[in-house]
């Protein structure tokens, strides 16, 4: 299959039918076959239809043409890559076809009448005073953009056609003005927030339940609380920790993987850094900011230790601690303005401040450069050990896994006798029988760990019979059923873990919607959301600007907190909203409204009107392409480097 083509048809739908309607004002310029010969095979089919080289010539050159025409200057050899223009071509030509069917089968056609209107409206086949220029003209104009008369006036039905079914579509999709409505206020409506977030295990002390407490919501929520099904088991296993140590990879092993996996051992140029971040915030502008790094900048070149400079004053929580120590990172790893910065410095040089963008603020760095390795392929010596450890993985893998299919297939018509005999054949074998606790389907199971597969085997059991081969952590196991608990009430001993758990959890919401409602009484009394800040020990964040459907910022998508925010003004104070990391309070300090004066109905049904048919036009175009199928050739594949010949071929 060609993955690339099938992976990007979305993206590039619209542009197909675009082209449908400009390639006729484009057919005039002299082009030249793409190798600059005649090419008639075929490079894709649609069900029984071929589309040919020579068709996808022309698509082709019409799709670059009108790059050309958007980007000028600006396109090249390079952009015309990323934007995989044979791909776009042949889609184009191939969603062409497709459609035409669709339109056939509901009945569109395309007049003789309609077609000759069409041609006359092309300016390159007007003369000066407005008229047909001519057959004879008209044949020459055609032949030099290799068309025949036949061929050029069958893709202009074909492109008159296509518009038809959209035009069809389009009527039948509907938006209503409740819609349109919404669409107009969602993209008019914006606001932003500061705000502070507490976790409600702050209150983890005070919440903790007693032992009556405990008792008394367990005697209350006894239902909650009922064991379900619980089943115990056994299973022999194949440990690969066992089979590795059985195991050896020869040094001709290791050359010849080395050898044929020579990509993998490639790494990329890199280079050590440490930063000092100073982040922008209410009370630190950009200015301000640029100016506090380039004091640590003197005094850092006057002798001060960078590192201890960095525990005291960088922002970045994560690796202050150490200094501001990045490690060693390749390209790619870090935002474009400070990889810049750090690839472009040499060994023991200090580099900034440096201004980059981190998330919605702004951050500015100072960045010390320590080393540099410099890319290029790592020799046998240096990955020797790293890979005999693979294959001896691979080989622990396929060893343990051919072990327990062969057991398997020997136990498949023997039922499971008990633990005695189980043990006993785990002897012979060389392998172990372990045995579990009582577990839930959905439990971790101790020395299995939460593991579906293992689960749904242990769930599934007929007493007596043994189980299908199962991964887990140590290897592979064959599991047979020793006991099937029913569900029942349970005991407080039983569950008093999870009865003290949920409580501590409800007690702990408790206080913080407590302690946040007060702070919010007094934030609309006056108090600021800075000091209630400090109150918390939280710090004020800020949002950026985000729509009604958007995420908060840094709290990502939080839909009642949005429904909140878009009921106040500019000012005003919100909250406590929970969220999953903990109650939040906010201000408002920014607030854009709809308004109805400023809207335009038709403007933005005609945007409805738009999606809705390319989504409707979507889903005939994969509903096609089931019923007919689409192949491409691998001659095709293969001349235009777009992947594996793994499409089918004709």
């Amino acid at each position: 299959m060609l993955n690339v083509i099938r992976k990007n048809i979305k993206s590039f739908y619209p542009l197909a039918i675009g082209l449908a309607g400009v390639f006729v004002l484009l057919v005039f310029t002299d082009f030249q076959a793409l190798d600059g010969t005649q090419i008639n095979q075929v490079a894709a089919k649609v069900g029984r239809e071929d589309i040919t080289f020579t068709e996808f010539e022309r698509a082709y050159r019409n799709t670059e043409s009108r790059y050309q025409q958007i980007y000028g200057d600006a396109f090249t050899a390079d952009l015309a890559d990323q934007l995989q223009l044979p791909v776009q071509a042949i889609e184009a030509l191939i969603n062409d076809r497709l459609l035409t069917r669709e339109a056939e089968r509901l009945g569109l056609t395309v007049s003789d009448d309609e077609l000759q209107e069409e041609i006359l409206s092309i300016p390159g086949l007007r003369d000066a005073a407005g008229n047909f220029i001519g057959a004879r003209q008209y044949q020459d104009a055609l032949r030099r953009a290799r068309y025949t008369v036949d061929e050029f006036e069958a893709e202009l039905r074909t492109s008159l056609l296509v518009g038809k079914l959209q035009a069809a579509l389009t009527e039948v999709a509907h938006v209503s003005d409740a819609e349109v409505e919404q669409r107009a206020r969602d993209a008019a409506e914006r606001a932003a927030i500061r705000y502070i977030q507490v976790p409600a295990s702050r209150y983890g002390a005070e919440a903790e339940p007693s032992a009556d407490e405990a008792a008394a919501f367990f005697d209350e929520n006894r239902d909650d609380f009922r064991l379900p099904e619980r089943r115990r088991v056994g299973y022999l296993l194949v440990d690969t920790n066992t089979v590795r140590a059985e195991l050896e990879v020869t040094d001709e092993e290791v050359r010849r993987y080395y050898e044929d996996n020579a990509a993998q051992f490639e790494v990329p140029e890199q280079v050590r850094a440490s930063h000092i971040l100073l982040l922008e915030t209410a009370s630190r502008s950009g200015e301000q900011a640029r100016a506090e790094l380039n004091d640590l900048r003197r005094r850092i070149e006057a002798g001060a230790d960078f590192a201890a400079l960095a525990a005291e004053y960088s922002d970045d929580e994560a690796n202050r601690e150490n200094g501001g120590d990045l490690g060693y990172f390749g390209r790619g790893a870090m935002t474009p303005a400070f990889e810049e910065a750090a690839f472009g410095a040499g060994s023991g040089e200090l580099v900034g401040p440096i201004e980059n963008q981190l998330g919605p603020r702004n951050g500015h760095h100072l960045i010390l450069v320590h080393d540099r390795r410099e890319g290029g392929r790592q020799t046998l010596e240096e990955v020797s050990n790293l890979i005999r450890v693979q294959l001896l993985a691979s080989k622990a893998e396929e060893e343990g896994r051919s072990r327990i299919d062969a057991l398997a297939g020997r136990l498949a018509d023997q039922p499971f006798e008990g633990e005695t005999e189980a043990r006993e054949l785990a002897a012979a074998e060389g392998l172990s029988f372990e045995v579990t606790e009582p577990f839930a389907e959905d439990d971790a199971v101790p020395g299995v760990g939460r593991n579906f597969n293992f689960s749904s085997e242990a769930f599934g059991l007929e007493s007596g019979a043994w189980s299908s081969p199962v991964r887990i952590a140590a290897g592979w196991a064959l599991l047979s059923l020793l006991e099937a608990l029913p569900p029942r009430d349970a005991e407080l001993a039983e569950v008093e873990t999870d009865v003290r758990d949920v409580l501590r959890r409800q007690k702990e919401e408790e206080l913080l919607t407590a302690a946040l409602t007060e702070a919010k009484q007094r934030l609309d009394g006056g108090l600021s959301l800075d000091d209630a800040a400090n109150e918390f020990d939280a710090t004020v964040e800020e949002s950026g600007s985000f729509g009604l459907r958007q995420p908060v910022g840094a709290l990502g998508a939080a839909p009642d907190l949005s429904r909140e925010v878009f009921t106040l003004s500019a000012g005003q104070f919100g909250g406590p909203v929970d969220t999953p990391f903990g109650g939040v309070l906010f201000e408002v300090t920014e607030r854009q409204s709809f308004d109805p004066l400023l809207f335009d109905p038709e403007t933005t049904r005609n945007e409805l009107l738009a999606e809705r048919t390319l989504s409707m036009l979507q889903s005939v175009l994969g509903r096609l392409r089931e019923e007919l199928g689409v192949s491409y050739t691998k001659d095709f594949i293969e001349n235009f480097g777009l992947g594996e010949t793994e499409a089918a071929g004709t």
